[in-house]
């Protein structure tokens, strides 16, 4: 872990636990609604002061079946969180927020600047300026800690963590989005940079175009419907030689899109969503074939608070890049010719109390579409604790 991350998040905390311990104590301050709301700390009628976090230890035991060596194993801290968020005012409010991630391995080596935005509030909407995840790939956007799987599908790892041209799509970007509503229509649009976690100005020369839309339909029955579909364009930059795609240094030489229709369904204790994922491009851009990925996933939270899942996914990449069982999350290489892949989680979350959350999860992979087949398959413990 590079120093001045360690300094940076040392400092951070330390700032924040005089805040922290203080809420609790002051007689003025104002008390959590609900106990995954974070600590809360009244600064005047107006302003407020909001921090909260989580932190995920976990064992994991993953192996693929043309390994050469041994199935990976043992205890790591998959991620740790904290969060600031600031309200100045009815319109204005602040949000900085920093995780420490295993990454791709069991040490603690990813300490980075999760969000950092400032927002302004009226009638119309919400527009927000900094850096942040935009709405594309569900499983990537959305907050680790409200995940009902324990890692996410070989689908969203494929859009989410892989260095090609299509996959640097999803993501943290910096930029200004726009959230508004009509009724039950919601709908966000964006302008990012182009290259994901990455401020460097001959990096991104242009700019990516991200936009939502979606429509919540509630009945009398208690049964609420979300239909949305999330969407991005990536013009590329000119400024790149004819070879390149997304790389470490450069934004792509050609054009880029995605687009990600999905369902999500409440009914009761019951959960359940589904995403299709669609991307493609031109060639200039490394982009040789479509891709494009699924999932469906369900559960459902007893009144016991134990919530059996299970997640179906699917991703087929074409001639863009072969896939391997090293893609999912500690799980040794194996053979990497394939070019899809076929994934089934079963798992189990107990929610102990609205601060602690024990999951269990056991998920089989096939990757097929190459010179040889390949099935990985992981188990893994999580302890969750939020405040």
């Amino acid at each position: 872990m590079k120093v001045h991350n360690i300094t940076l998040l040392i400092s951070a905390a330390a700032f924040i636990a005089p805040l922290a311990l203080n809420a609790q104590q002051a007689k003025n301050s104002v008390p959590a609604k609900e106990a995954d709301s974070g600590i809360k700390l009244e600064l005047s009628k107006k302003a407020t002061v909001k921090v909260s976090g989580y932190a995920q230890a976990q064992y994991y035991f993953a192996d693929s079946e043309n390994n050469s060596g041994e199935a990976y194993s043992g205890f790591a801290i998959r991620r740790a969180a904290i969060s600031v968020k600031g309200e100045i005012d009815e319109r204005w409010s602040a949000e900085v927020g920093f995780e420490i991630d295993s990454g791709s391995g069991s040490k603690l080596d990813g300490a980075f600047v999760d969000k950092a935005i400032i927002s302004h509030k009226n009638e119309y909407g919400k527009l927000t300026a900094g850096y942040q995840r935009p709405a594309f790939l569900m499983e990537e956007y959305s907050s680790s800690k409200t995940q009902l799987c324990i890692e996410q599908s070989v689908a969203s790892r494929y859009f989410a963590k892989t260095k090609s041209g299509i996959c640097q799509l999803a993501g943290r970007h910096g930029g200004v989005w726009w959230d508004g509503k009509t009724g039950d229509l919601k709908y966000t649009v964006a302008v990012t940079n182009q290259y994901k976690e990455d401020f460097n100005s001959d990096n991104n020369e242009g700019v990516a175009f991200y936009g939502s839309l979606a429509y919540v339909f509630k009945n009398s029955d208690g049964v609420e419907t979300e239909f949305g579909v999330n969407g991005v364009y990536n013009p590329g930059n000119d400024s790149c030689d004819e070879t390149g795609a997304f790389t470490a240094t450069k934004a792509p030489h050609g054009n880029v899109y995605g687009i990600e229709p999905y369902v999500k369904v409440k009914i009761d204790g019951f959960t359940g969503i589904l995403d299709v994922i669609y991307a493609d491009g031109n060639e200039n851009a490394g982009v040789k074939d479509a891709v494009w990925g699924m999932n469906a996933t369900a559960a459902y939270r007893f009144e016991t608070d134990i919530e059996p899942v299970v997640r179906f996914a699917y991703v087929d990449v074409g001639d863009n890049a072969d896939l391997g069982p090293n893609m999912l999350q500690n799980t040794p290489a194996g053979t990497t010719d394939h070019d899809n892949a076929f994934g089934v989680y079963v798992g189990t979350n107990f929610y102990a109390n609205k601060h602690i959350k024990i999951s269990a999860g056991y998920e089989f992979t096939k990757f097929a579409g190459g010179n040889r087949a390949e099935d990985a398959n992981a188990f893994r413990l999580q302890l969750q604790a939020t405040f």
